[in-house]
């Protein structure tokens, strides 16, 4: 995908042109989880620098987002992958970006994430001991993802990305609301 401000070899599902002063992030890109090495190793060549790598806990699964930056371009992108909780496992970029090991270490204590081919995927900041996932929450405690984030001005969405589409009232509460 091309675009004035990064390139990217994959493509995207959905891209959102965010709004810097609200969210400090200029671009949301959402991709498929086999194209996140690719999208760093673009990263990487265009002199962006990874910042760091999350994971929160919605409805929809576990999204996993890394924040880039570039030293003489202002502006960040946020790639952002969806997975599964249930097979919450994601390639690993630590071999790209060497301070990525920290990141997919910490989001593994925290949120039980596996990342493929990681070097060294052991606790970083909990006692062995404890299980992985202690920021999972209950069913009863997510949010949607679209509550928690908000993509921006959506200028790109491959078909049958639906992360972020309204929801139509069914027919009995449309004809409710009409009455």
């Amino acid at each position: 995908m091309m675009g004035k401000d990064f390139n990217l070899p994959v493509s995207p599902l959905m891209v959102g042109k965010g709004n810097p002063a609200v969210s400090g992030v200029n671009f949301n890109v959402f991709l498929l989880a086999d194209d996140i090495v690719e999208a760093a190793e673009a990263m990487l060549q265009q002199g962006y620098h990874l910042e760091n790598i999350d994971a929160v806990d919605v409805t929809e699964g576990l999204l996993v987002t890394y924040h880039y930056a570039h030293f003489t371009k202002s502006g960040r992108i946020a790639h952002r992958v969806m997975v599964s909780r249930d097979e919450a496992k994601i390639p690993s970029i630590s071999s790209v970006f060497q301070g990525a090991d920290w990141h997919e270490r910490e989001c593994r204590d925290f949120h039980g994430l596996e990342f493929s081919g990681h070097p060294n995927l052991l606790p970083l900041l909990l006692d062995p001991e404890i299980p992985c996932g202690v920021l999972l929450k209950d069913d009863s405690s997510r949010k949607a993802l679209k509550e928690v984030l908000s993509p921006g001005e959506i200028v790109f969405k491959a078909d049958g990305f639906n992360l972020f589409d309204k929801e139509e009232p069914a027919p009995e509460q449309a004809e409710g609301q009409e009455q």
